[in-house]
């Protein structure tokens, strides 16, 4: 074997090692951040099963009213004012999984373009 090939390999092995030791920090980081999403999903569910309980049980205490729709309008519109930030709270979560996704799909992509350079 020359020289040169030794050298050659040994800095592409430099090179992988310290690709992957990124690529493991970078998921790492990831991997945190959509526990941290998976945990803030389950409390955003169950503030609106929350919500969604007490819409019901207003609206079962409507029917023993005189006027039922008069309440039962106001039970819903109580309803969507309580769920219109927990909707928006959950629109933001799902925007930061999908850029997590896609920085995933771009770290494979890359890894996946470095190493069909190396072959």
């Amino acid at each position: 074997m020359s020289h040169s090939f030794v050298k050659r390999n040994c800095f592409v092995i430099w090179v992988l090692c310290s690709t992957f030791a990124c690529f493991s920090q970078l998921q790492a980081s990831e991997v945190d951040e959509l526990a941290k999403l998976h945990t803030q999903r389950q409390t955003l569910a169950q503030d609106k099963k929350l919500v969604l309980d007490q819409f019901q049980n207003a609206s079962k205490e409507c029917w023993r009213k005189f006027a039922v729709n008069d309440c039962l309008a106001n039970a819903r519109r109580e309803k969507y004012q309580q769920l219109a930030p927990l909707d928006l709270h959950e629109i933001q979560l799902n925007a930061r999984q999908r850029e997590l996704k896609e920085i995933e799909r771009q770290q494979r992509l890359s890894d996946k373009a470095s190493s069909k350079g190396n072959s």
